[in-house]
């Protein structure tokens, strides 16, 4: 056997547990993540947690654009590289619709997420009742409203009073003439 064909062997026969654990598909390129990971035993809880519901995904699920429960717009990356047909062994991949505790590894968008992270799916949020419409009425506008009210009464009583005593003033000066 040639000399370097040893050290070649001995890589193979490392790299090919890994392969197979790993379960690479030479049909399609791709590298489908074992079920071990490279984490540490606790997963990592981020001082940046926020919640929020996946809106869709991209990157075969890895990349997730989320609606925060405060009402932003944010993108998630779960894995350290995101391009389709790629990914590692700390990859996470996200399901449209779920709402999820996010610990991303970075504070600012697009965050950076990976199976090592506390990251984990919830239940959906309370349904918050939708608030009653305002009903307070300020001062000013309570006076208005009782001043305009106050003279359609005036006149209409007025009105009341005054087209009958016309009628009757011109039924006597026809009688009369």
């Amino acid at each position: 056997m040639p000399p370097l064909a040893v050290p070649l062997l001995a890589v193979l026969a490392l790299l090919a547990p890994t392969s197979a654990a790993s379960g690479t598909s030479a049909a399609i390129g791709t590298t489908i993540p074992s079920t071990r990971t490279s984490c540490v035993p606790d997963p990592l809880r981020s001082a940046h947690a926020f919640t929020g519901t996946v809106a869709s995904t991209s990157a075969d699920g890895r990349v997730a654009q989320v609606r925060t429960d405060d009402g932003r717009d944010v993108q998630v990356a779960g894995s350290p590289n995101p391009r389709p047909n790629t990914a590692t062994s700390v990859d996470r991949s996200y399901a449209t619709g779920t709402r999820y505790e996010f610990h991303p590894l970075n504070p600012a968008g697009p965050h950076e997420d990976t199976l090592c992270t506390a990251t984990r799916e919830v239940a959906a949020a309370p349904a918050v009742p939708p608030e009653p419409p305002a009903t307070t009425v300020s001062a000013g506008a309570f006076v208005t409203a009782l001043v305009a009210l106050g003279v359609v009464v005036l006149v209409g009583t007025a009105a009341a009073f005054l087209v009958p005593s016309r009628r009757r003033r011109n039924r006597r000066r026809r009688r009369r003439a």
